[in-house]
């Protein structure tokens, strides 16, 4: 069973019904098809929001994103960082929202400083290089998506 608190970085990708796709090649307002490499759910067993605090404020940013409003979650899940700052699935969770929101180079950093506070969190590090690769791609950088797509297999082959 996944924990709702760790849901967030579903926010668009798995609420089927709900799910708006990003901007092709980091162009705002042109919508486009998720690329298949993109992270298709929540990281399991990933660090999970410890404070009190920090828990409405996910599930709030999850039901903004829900409903499109990424720019709600996105500040929700800022307010949730401010009180746990090393939360690695946070910052993926936030990477994914600013994916759909179409800022791709973002998304990449803050997938970026996931992985580097994932320590041991295999999963969520390959759901940051899927994502990586993904926003690589729409920005229109083969090379760079291929070196992500191979760090998130060489994830995949050290289990």
């Amino acid at each position: 069973m996944r924990n709702p608190i760790v849901w967030v970085v579903g926010l668009c990708l798995l609420a089927a019904g709900c799910a708006v796709t990003p901007p092709q090649g980091g162009e705002a307002g042109k919508a486009g098809k998720v690329p298949e490499q993109a992270p298709k759910g929540p990281p399991e067993g990933g660090p999970q929001p410890s404070s009190a605090a920090v828990q409405p404020l996910v599930a709030q940013a999850e039901s903004a994103s829900g409903e499109g409003d990424h720019d709600r979650a996105a500040a929700l899940l800022e307010r949730a960082l401010r009180i746990e700052p090393r939360n690695a699935a946070l910052w993926q969770n936030l990477a994914v929202v600013r994916y759909r929101q179409g800022r791709n180079r973002q998304a990449e950093n803050l997938a970026e400083r996931s992985n580097s506070l994932a320590d041991g969190n295999t999963e969520l590090k390959r759901r940051n290089w899927a994502l990586i690769a993904a926003v690589r791609r729409l920005m229109g950088d083969e090379a760079g998506a291929r070196k992500a797509e191979a760090r998130r297999q060489s994830l995949e082959s050290d289990n």
